[in-house]
């Protein structure tokens, strides 16, 4: 029986006005419920949001013209610049080694710089010099590391300061991009579009007297797309690299749109200070440095040479978005816009001005401080603290978010008359259900990526991205919606109806946000700042609405316009998401589902973008015509997933990827005999969808093609000539076929053994001479009980890689770009026991000869001309020599 002091006290509330009792249960009348209209209304505001965010993201300046050029101060001309990129891509693909990138684009550059030299203000001393370096280092890659050993690879290198040596501080800001490009890419965005930008951003700064304090260094380096060696032999073999104080790296992974600044020097923040000050129109945010900072991103740059073994601070920029062209031959000059170039320009120019007048280049060990928590806000401006505000704020934050839920629910006490252990109890199982509701709903994201998989339809959103609105972004809103429904249908109050309840989900989900927010922060990890945003504008909703006393429907209009804000924000990281990580799918692992990750990016950006709204449609009248809704959106989903709409791959815009390579094979036994020769074509996996989409289109794949792993256990890391030592680990999903004919090869593989010296009774030198193309590959492999003591390529042994059959692997990446003459080396082997004639030994030579388009044969010609529409091919010979010793 419920008291006449609590029936008045329900009569006089303002957040539950308008209900009345029946026979001991509460029953909720209409005006607690909310329009059939907000199912359709909430969505399509949500969309337009998203739409106008896009529109925001996608829209950049208009290039300058040289004609519009001002002259009385520097101003980025994109116009330009990209008459820079149409000549640079005039050769085609500038492959380390080739004439395109050894003679013609060297010389380009030069004479490009002398003209600039030539028209330079007299304020300002400018000077250009081709640097060939030499050198090797080793790069620790988890299962298959590389000992990097180069020769002769080009970098130009220009510095421009102040002519007058007293108002030069001798130190430099070095700016690096790579002019060479990926085997048949004309490489105008990766990473010519960089490269022409220094050269107007140099020209700009060139014409000015401009007051710098430092120098600036350009390094266009010949060689980042293998092993980043060009920016190393400039680090370890330059003289100027003594002076240089601090750097900004800037590469492609794209074809247009804004670049991102994705990671920095944490523990120098003061180039983040410099960032926020000088750059126009800001895409940065601490999210993405501590992604690509984990290895969560399959990607290196110059970056990392740069840092670990220059040891200086500095920052990466690039363009990442919707990476479909890049590394192929459709990264041509007429993707890069005018506008693209303008961006990049615009926000480069000022802040190499700045950087270069900067105090802190003097002495950078003196502005050594904590890592800073950065964001920008719609391009629009940026957000910067340091780590110790980012504790304040983060803390303080959560505390009062916190207080607020405490307060509301001491409010619904006081209004209600309701006992303080019910209150309690009804929000612990609130959060509960709350907390399931994600569980289930992240369970069935998964379960949708798997069978997706399973019946052979990942992917679909490669292409077409929307579809992942109805595929994960529905299912996981439906599941949201439901746990609160059926709680609310299923569990009568009667001292709190609908609203008050729906109001104690919104606290729920808050306080998840809190725990996350808390933890991420004592865990130092930055990217917990994504959690202010929902917090700080529920909290001020809940404040607004404590102040109205949560009037009824009221109070949910306030809820929704509160989440404008943290709405847009998110749309804008949904956007970047998608963008960088959908086309990397395409260039990825064949073993793995990338549907799952898709499917987990969707529940994390859902989470985000309408966990504090979504629990209001529980509130619907009509509720069933909610999920009819959704159930129709995901049903036409899944039909269009298995129509041409669903494919992932287009011609021309977002092809998928294949290398296949026509190899030679030649195996010796100790005696110098052939043991093994064959010629074959070798596919080698890029996404989930090889060889199934291959095997379907060309007849002869799906006929002759079979898989490599039978060989696998018979030859060192199976027998074929890998570009890199990591393709080994696609070994389960590479294919083979026998060739009728015999692969062409201009340089060919000359390995002489010039001596063999016993240096101890158990240490045996084996010393080689070798000649061929530009890029091979050394695989020493000491036979079981036997180790490598010493060799040529670097000066202590590093740790082998995926062992074979149990005898290490020691994989060496050997480029000579500009020098071709033969070159010597030898390794040291130790025996278990004395010496014997018996072999010690496999040395496996693995060549590639990528710019050779021409000397293909007519068989490998006609078997890529059947290649799919869809697809691109990355296609060329190499040859593989193993031998005992």
């Amino acid at each position: 029986m419920i008291s006449e002091f609590t029936i008045s006290r329900l009569v006089r509330s303002k957040l539950f006005r308008g209900e009345h009792l029946l026979r001991g249960k509460m029953k909720v009348s209409r005006s607690h419920t909310i329009p059939l209209l907000w199912s359709i209304l909430f969505p399509a505001v949500g969309i337009g949001i998203y739409f106008l965010v896009y529109w925001n993201w996608s829209t950049l300046p208009e290039g300058i013209r040289i004609a519009d050029e001002p002259t009385d101060s520097p101003v980025f001309v994109a116009e330009r610049a990209h008459e820079y990129l149409r000549t640079l891509t005039s050769q085609g693909p500038r492959v380390v080694g080739s004439n395109a990138n050894e003679v013609f684009a060297v010389d380009f550059l030069v004479n490009t710089v002398n003209s600039i030299i030539q028209e330079a203000h007299a304020s300002n001393l400018i000077t250009v010099d081709v640097q060939e370096a030499s050198g090797s280092y080793f790069l620790d890659y988890k299962d298959y590391p590389i000992t990097s050993y180069y020769r002769g690879v080009q970098n130009v290198v220009i510095t421009l300061r102040k002519r007058d040596d007293r108002q030069f501080s001798g130190r430099y800001l070095l700016l690096n991009a790579h002019f060479d490009s990926a085997v048949t890419s004309p490489g105008a965005g990766d990473d010519g579009t960089m490269t022409v930008v220094l050269l107007e951003v140099l020209r700009q700064m060139a014409q000015h007297n401009l007051g710098l304090q430092h120098g600036v260094i350009f390094l266009l380096n010949g060689c980042e797309e293998n092993t980043m060696q060009g920016a190393h032999g400039f680090v370890t073999g330059h003289p100027l690299a003594a002076n240089v104080s601090a750097f900004i790296n800037l590469d492609v992974a794209a074809n247009g749109g804004r670049e991102i600044m994705f990671q920095s020097a944490p523990e120098f923040p003061f180039l983040m200070e410099n960032y926020e000050k000088f750059v126009k129109r800001p895409y940065a945010n601490a999210l993405a440095e501590e992604v690509f900072q984990l290895g969560l991103v399959p990607s290196f740059t110059d970056y990392e040479t740069l840092s670990n073994v220059g040891k200086w601070p500095g920052m990466d920029i690039a363009l990442a978005s919707y990476g479909y062209l890049y590394h192929t031959a459709y990264d041509a000059f007429e993707t890069i816009s005018q506008d693209t170039l303008q961006h990049i320009g615009d926000n480069l120019l000022p802040l190499v001005m700045g950087l270069a007048r900067s105090h802190e280049l003097f002495n950078i060990e003196q502005f050594r401080g904590s890592p800073a928590t950065f964001f920008d806000f719609m391009h629009l401006f940026k957000i910067y603290y340091n780590e110790s505000i980012t504790y304040v704020i983060n803390l303080l934050v959560a505390v009062v978010g916190l207080g607020l839920i405490a307060g509301t629910i001491v409010m619904m006490i006081r209004m209600e008359g309701a006992k303080l252990t019910k209150i309690l109890f009804e929000s612990g199982i609130t959060l509960i259900i709350q907390t399931l509701s994600i569980v289930v709903g992240a369970g069935v994201c998964v379960a949708i990526a798997a069978v997706a998989d399973a019946a052979n339809r990942s992917m679909s959103w490669f292409s077409t991205t929307w579809l992942l609105f109805g595929l994960y972004f529905v299912p996981f809103v439906a599941c949201l919606v439901l746990g609160p429904w059926m709680y609310l249908r299923f569990r009568k109050l009667e001292y709190l109806h609908n609203q008050g309840r729906i109001l104690l989900f919104l606290h729920a989900q808050c306080f998840i946000y809190i725990a996350l927010l808390v933890t991420l922060t004592v865990g130092k990890v930055r990217s917990a700042y994504l959690f202010l945003f929902p917090v700080i504008f529920h909290s001020l909703t809940t404040i607004l609405n404590m102040i109205v006393k949560f009037k009824l429907h009221i109070w949910v209009y306030i809820q929704l316009i509160g989440q404008i804000i943290p709405v847009f924000y998110f749309c804008s990281l949904t956007v970047t998401v998608f963008a960088v990580f959908i086309p990397m799918t395409g260039r990825g692992d064949a073993s793995t589902n990338p549907d799952l990750m898709m499917a987990l990016f969707s529940v994390l950006l859902t989470l985000l973008l309408v966990g504090l709204s979504v629990p209001l449609m529980v509130l619907l009248r009509k509720i069933r015509y909610f999920y009819i809704l959704l159930g129709a959106i995901f049903l036409v989903t899944v039909i269009l997933i298995i129509t041409p709409i669903g494919f992932p791959f287009r011609e021309g815009t977002s092809p998928q990827r294949y290398y296949i390579f026509h190899q030679q094979r030649n195996f010796y036994h100790q005696n110098g005999s052939i043991r093994r020769s064959h010629d074959n074509y070798f596919l080698y996996p890029q996404d989930r969808h090889t060889p199934h989409y291959l095997f379907n289109e060309v007849p002869v794949w799906r006929e002759r093609a079979q898989p490599i792993e039978a060989e696998c256990d018979e030859e060192l890391y199976c027998g074929f000539p890998l570009y890199i030592n990591r393709y080994h680990r696609q070994r389960q999903n590479s294919y083979w076929m026998t060739s009728l004919s015999q692969p062409i090869f201009p340089d060919p593989v000359n390995l002489r053994l010039l001596e063999k010296q016993d240096l101890s009774p158990t240490v045996r030198r084996f010393r080689f001479s070798i000649e061929g193309p530009t890029l091979m590959g050394f695989y020493v492999s000491p036979l079981p009980g036997h180790s490598l003591k010493a060799w040529t390529f670097s000066e202590q042994i590093p740790p082998s890689g995926t062992p074979w059959n149990g005898q290490s692997v020691h994989y060496v990446n050997y480029v000579q770009a500009k020098s071709r003459s033969a070159h010597e080396f030898y390794f040291d082997i130790e025996a278990p026991t004395t010496l014997t004639e018996e072999p010690v030994v496999l040395l496996s030579i693995h060549a590639n000869y990528m710019y050779h388009e021409q000397y293909r044969t007519e068989e490998f010609q006609d078997l890529l001309r059947q290649m799919p529409s869809f697809a691109h091919t990355v296609a060329y010979p190499n040859y593989l020599e193993n031998r005992e010793f």
